[in-house]
């Protein structure tokens, strides 16, 4: 009823009435607590401890996230939540999707080996052009010998994101490209660390994490901004979350000191869902990338871990986009062959900012004025 009252008298009448939208969440938590009893609710964490990892193996370095009081999620407790219990549930619960607020959505399509023809990417530069990004990014990667052909077709600010690059520069490196011929040609952001380049589906390995951290710095160093892909294969999802985020941090653990949110965009992909039709349902997702943030808290920092965007890819279609575009830690999307349709426009167009979303920076300015 709070939220309904504050909508129906505009962005003025949602600021003023914000704190009272507060206050009836943790109410409203309360009351289904001690209502449903053991069908509650169980309070866990988003910020977490670090234990050991069985994926240390010998260097004993590895560490995974353990919860601890603090973000709702469902349970069979025999007893109801305190109040105590059901602000933390609602601070987090709110907290979580603020935070959201503050990233814009970004949606990349990845064109892979595709199309077959020339004549086809004109029809391809439409479909992209036809997006509306003024609440969404986009960027779109071409094969790379379609990059030079589209590296100036794009007229909403769509940009053009190379599927690779070497981390040497120009010179005699057969089948490379260099950020350099990027660069001069206008374009300012790559997309490096695809599973399909990392060994996945039976290509040979191109490219592992040492040689991705390596591109990363380079990138970063020649000015330009990155899409930095990470993913679990199926065996790893299969023992469970905490196999997944050990598997994660092996990939990322090169790159923390060189994830700035204004540069770096984290592409998460789990394997088993790229191209097979299989999705991560929004749950899934959203525990798994829930937890990478909460894991780059502790192994970075606080700031970067509630900046930086995190996309969702695999399967990603227009009729699955929209559920999985609510949850509050999924920023926007990888989309393949769904990227190739002139449907792509309906992903973008579901991934932009909530309500919330926007009005959310103004109620922060008049918060800090006070």
């Amino acid at each position: 009823q709070v939220l309904a009252q504050a909508f129906s008298r505009g962005p003025a009448g949602f600021l003023t009435s914000f704190p009272n939208m507060v206050k009836a969440l943790g109410v409203a938590l309360v009351a289904a607590a001690s209502f449903h009893g053991a069908a509650a609710f169980e309070i866990v964490s988003i910020t977490p401890n670090l234990r050991r990892s069985a994926a240390a193996g010998a260097s004993g370095d590895r560490f995974m996230p353990e919860q601890e009081p603090g973000l709702l999620a469902g349970s069979s407790a025999p007893t109801g939540l305190g109040l105590a219990g059901a602000v933390a549930a609602a601070a987090a619960v709110l907290g979580a999707t603020l935070r959201r607020a503050s990233r814009r959505p970004v949606v990349g399509g990845n064109w892979k080996c595709n199309p077959e023809s020339m004549k086809a990417l004109d029809g391809l530069v439409a479909n992209i052009n036809a997006c509306d990004t003024s609440k969404c990014d986009v960027y779109v990667c071409p094969s790379p010998l379609h990059v030079a052909y589209c590296a100036a077709k794009f007229t909403n600010g769509a940009k053009v994101t190379p599927q690779n690059c070497n981390f040497k520069g120009c010179g005699a490196f057969t089948g490379e490209m260099a950020v350099e011929q990027m660069k001069d040609m206008g374009i300012s952001q790559v997309l490096i660390g695809h599973s399909e380049r990392r060994g996945e589906f039976g290509i040979l390995p191109l490219d592992d994490n040492t040689t991705l951290a390596t591109k990363l710095k380079y990138i970063l160093d020649a000015g330009m901004t990155c899409v930095f892909c990470i993913g679990e294969p199926k065996e790893i999802r299969e023992k469970g979350l905490d196999a997944v985020l050990a598997e994660m941090d092996v990939q990322m653990t090169q790159i923390y000191s060189l994830l700035d949110p204004e540069k770096v965009i984290i592409a998460y992909e789990p394997v088993w869902a790229i191209g097979t039709g299989k999705v991560a349902t929004p749950d899934q997702a959203e525990e798994t990338q829930a937890a990478i943030r909460a894991y780059l808290k502790t192994a970075v920092s606080a700031k970067v871990a509630d900046d930086i965007q995190i996309q969702y890819g695999g399967s990603v279609t227009p009729e699955n986009c929209k559920e999985l575009i609510g949850k509050p830690n999924i920023d926007g999307f990888l989309v393949g062959g769904a990227s190739l349709k002139p449907t792509f426009m309906d992903i973008v167009s579901a991934s932009g900012p909530s309500k919330l979303s926007e009005l959310w920076p103004a109620y922060q300015a008049k918060m800090e004025k006070k």
